[in-house]
């Protein structure tokens, strides 16, 4: 898996090496707590996302490389 954090790949190159695509859940921590993403798009050279946690925001542009973007694992059951 490529690692997300300071990567001076433009972040839709490390989606695409990492089989992330629309619909794929991200979670990252830049030292203030975990967020979530959701992938919406992704570009030539950006993605698209919206926000889920800790705030449900709108879609906008989302870089990968200040945090460790890691996919979120489903609660186990």
């Amino acid at each position: 898996m490529e690692n997300t954090l300071n990567n001076p790949l433009p972040s839709s190159e490390i989606c695409r090496r990492n089989g992330w695509g629309p619909g794929t859940k991200l979670v990252g921590d830049e030292g203030y707590g975990p967020c979530v993403i959701e992938i919406t798009a992704i570009g030539v050279e950006a993605i698209l996302a919206r926000c889920l946690s800790p705030h449900d925001s709108g879609e906008g542009v989302w870089t990968l490389e200040c945090r460790d973007w890691k996919p979120l694992q489903p609660a186990p059951v």
